[in-house]
């Protein structure tokens, strides 16, 4: 029995050793985390993206996401107009524009989409969850209203689908 304490008393301080030559080489998963991070995937409240924000001219736009696949006009006496993106294989992008420049940004995703607030609110999430990042807001017909963040969040049998970035309105 003493036999059997020593021989594994001995493998503990070996293993120890192997696992620690294992490690993740801390400077490649820094350059995936800095890479990560300075992505255009964060969406800000009342601002945007750092490609795509509220007061951006029509020419900086189309200069960092080129013409837009789709442009349509938006009610008859609005002056809106709606440049559409597909900005990744799960997320859509729609831009509100009016005396050329950005009014308004919508953003449409999946579970998979690589897109977040700074807050942590992710495509998919349930209505509670958003709630507790960001407090009480005006839930109506399926939208969370936050007007004095500027944002909103859509959803669609209980499960956030559409984020809607907009000035923030004191």
């Amino acid at each position: 029995m003493l036999f059997v304490f020593l021989s594994i008393a001995l493998l503990l301080p070996a293993s120890a050793l192997h696992a620690q030559s294992v490690t993740i080489d801390n400077s490649e998963y820094r350059k995936k985390v800095l890479k990560y991070l300075a992505s255009d995937f964060f969406i800000t409240e009342g601002v945007g993206l750092k490609q795509v924000y509220i007061g951006q001219s029509v020419e900086q736009l189309i200069k960092e996401l080129g013409k837009p696949a789709k442009k349509k006009k938006q009610g008859m006496y609005t002056g809106l107009v709606i440049y559409s993106y597909t900005l990744d294989n799960e997320t859509a992008m729609q831009v509100g524009i009016k005396n050329r420049k950005v009014q308004a940004i919508a953003l449409a995703g999946s579970i998979s989409s690589q897109y977040t607030t700074i807050k942590g609110a992710r495509f998919d999430m349930p209505v509670h969850e958003i709630i507790n990042y960001y407090g009480g807001g005006t839930l109506k017909s399926n939208k969370l209203l936050y007007q004095s963040q500027g944002i909103r969040f859509d959803f669609k049998n209980g499960k956030l689908r559409v984020i809607r970035i907009f000035p923030r309105q004191k």
